[in-house]
């Protein structure tokens, strides 16, 4: 928190908790975390966002009123800011001219910290940025998969401790703290894993569809679900990696390849990127050696 640091005054008290709050964004997580939080007893006040049916829906879903940001904020300890990223200093400006001093004004972005709530924090809110490392297609799914998450927590001083106590009481997920300067750093790491694991899978089906297999992703899901259980179990995914490239096996690494070609010259391709992250990731966790990981890339190259 870098920069954005404010000095206690004797004054200065912990927010409470339990907590009352407004929902400022009624996106799926911002939607699923007010419910949770409403189930380990704090209080919802209202829900606005840029689109009323989206207003509606949410408040409908938590049981609370509809309001504005035209007027002021209805009373509350906390406004939980569920905006995108680029919206999410507008949004502190507009809560500012609302009069938010003492109350936490707080988002879910992974790549941002206090920086976008510096208007609030001028209008001497208290500041907090708590993102999920989850992935949450819709509201039923996050309110099911969030308990048990890590969160990256960034605070201002007297919201630490408040913020840690959401996250592992009321929300029962793991808190981690990330400093000001190092949320696109710890956002980046959630993308590659959620995402790569999407785009490895599409390669995969890709794979499969070539020669017929009906809803590949039937055939690719519990074994992408049973490696990251074995990454879980064994200490990372460094120390997990296996198959023929780990193994040195040059010649059965050369057949696919060529298969793939024959099959598909884009495929090859894609083939040949994952196996030298691969070697990379097993070179630098000490499970390869050079001359072995030399070997694969020369058949990586030869077979294209």
């Amino acid at each position: 928190m870098r920069g954005l640091e404010r000095d206690l005054s004797p004054e200065t008290h912990s927010p409470p908790f339990p907590f009352s709050f407004v929902l400022v964004g009624a996106g799926r997580v911002g939607t699923a975390v007010s419910k949770l939080l409403v189930d380990a007893g704090h209080v919802v006040a209202g829900v606005a966002s840029r689109r009323a049916s989206s207003a509606e829906r949410a408040a409908s879903f938590l049981g609370c009123p509809v309001f504005s940001l035209d007027v002021e904020l209805p009373p509350s300890d906390a406004v939980l800011v569920g905006a995108t990223d680029p919206a999410i200093e507008e949004v502190a400006t507009e809560l500012t001219e609302r009069g938010v001093a003492g109350r936490v004004v707080w988002h879910l972005s992974g790549s941002l910290g206090l920086a976008p709530l510096k208007p609030a924090l001028d209008g001497d809110a208290i500041g907090c940025a708590l993102h999920p490392v989850q992935a949450c297609p819709d509201v039923a799914t996050a309110i099911e998969r969030l308990p048990g998450s890590a969160w990256g927590v960034t605070a201002s001083p007297e919201a630490v401790a408040w913020a840690e106590r959401t996250v592992e009481e009321s929300l029962r997920g793991t808190a981690v703290a990330v400093a000001e300067d190092d949320r696109p750093l710890w956002h980046s790491a959630s993308v590659t894993v959620s995402n790569g694991i999407a785009a490895l899978m599409a390669s995969g089906e890709s794979i499969l569809d070539a020669i017929g297999v009906e809803r590949p992703e039937s055939v690719l899901g519990p074994l992408a679900a049973g490696t990251v259980m074995n990454a879980q179990q064994g200490g990372g995914g460094a120390q997990t990696l296996t198959g023929p490239v780990v193994r040195g096996e040059d010649e059965t690494v050369y057949r696919h390849m060529r298969a793939l070609r024959d099959a598909d010259p884009n495929l090859a391709a894609s083939y040949a990127l994952v196996a030298a992250h691969i070697l990379e990731q097993a070179e630098r966790a000490g499970r390869i050696d050079s001359g072995t990981a030399r070997t694969i890339r020369n058949v990586l190259g030869d077979a294209q």
